[in-house]
């Protein structure tokens, strides 16, 4: 195998199983973790009260990464698009709760300020995000 192709290789891995954005480090055995969390309307409600108090004025209004204008954001690193649909599904659901778990600059840990299963919660939203259709009613 080339040093070429050896490169080009390496670097579509670690694109692919960096999940939303590259640098995040999210160990292997994150990915075997499982919601325990069903999915249900209450559940999703929930979740939406504790996206508008602590997501929103990153990833949007509606989950699509656009800022709201009336919030004040000074980095440069761009929130993620819980709309984008193939990228959501690169993720597992333990890795998006890993993300949210311990935070990467500049976006925040939330290990202390929110329960286990209100950040699993949160991952069920953003599968909404992704997949409206499959919002419960």
């Amino acid at each position: 195998m080339s040093r070429g192709f050896a490169c080009i290789a390496a670097c579509l891995l670690l694109t692919l199983t960096s999940g939303c954005s590259g640098g995040w480090n999210v160990p292997a055995d994150a990915n075997t973790l499982r919601n325990p969390v069903s999915m249900n309307a209450e559940t999703i409600a929930a979740a939406r009260e504790l996206y508008i108090a602590n997501c929103q004025k990153c990833h949007g209004v509606n989950g699509d990464g656009k800022i709201p204008p009336d919030a004040t954001y000074f980095y440069s690193t761009k929130p993620t698009n819980f709309t984008d649909a193939r990228r959501v599904d690169l993720m597992s659901d333990g890795e998006i709760f890993w993300k949210m778990t311990n935070g990467r600059k500049p976006m925040p840990a939330f290990k202390s300020k929110l329960s286990n299963e209100q950040r699993w919660e949160l991952v069920n939203l953003i599968r909404v995000f992704a997949h409206p259709e499959g919002a419960p009613k």
